[in-house]
């Protein structure tokens, strides 16, 4: 099903035992803790499929495009970083249950029947954003320091204690 939006949360068995697909836009105003660290530009996507093997654990699988705009820490300006991932998450209803959950799930706590399904995309989102975002290439109009001399050629700082305390002992 595709949407003109993703809903702020489902109905996890629902989804899961019809093994639903949603798919729909990222719109930067719902994702408010993203937009402290980046600016979410226009046209991300995110789709998302419910499924269940039997006796198995409640899987969330899907995608996720957008790309965001970043403070380029080479030279300070802005910089567009693109954002792919892919979801796995297993639907947990207790604690207990995310300590036996595959390894490859990611958990995600489902509270009152409900996958808080925005929530969850904005932890992915945020979870795919560049430690230090830079440019490939840019001019930021620093020069590394020439090579320093070998230190042996510098007088030692100590040395004029070493004369010191020599006047004073002869």
């Amino acid at each position: 099903m595709f949407s003109d939006t993703l809903p702020e949360h489902l109905n996890a068995n629902r989804f899961i035992d019809a093994k639903e697909e949603i798919s729909g836009p990222l719109e930067p105003q719902h994702y408010k803790r993203f937009a402290e660290m980046a600016t979410l530009l226009p046209g991300g996507r995110a789709t998302v499929r419910g499924s269940r093997e039997p006796y198995g654990p409640r899987v969330v699988s899907g995608e996720l495009q957008c790309e965001a705009s970043m403070t380029c820490q080479r030279c300070l300006q802005p910089v567009t970083v693109a954002l792919e991932g892919s979801i796995h998450w297993g639907l947990v209803f207790s604690e207990r249950e995310m300590q036996s959950l595959d390894q490859e799930l990611d958990p995600i706590l489902v509270e009152e029947g409900q996958l808080f399904l925005r929530q969850a995309i904005e932890d992915e989102m945020v979870l795919l954003l560049p430690i230090m975002p830079m440019h490939e290439s840019c001019d930021n109009g620093w020069t590394p320091d020439p090579e320093p001399g070998d230190v042996s050629e510098k007088e030692s700082p100590f040395a004029v204690l070493a004369a010191l305390k020599n006047e004073q002992g002869s």
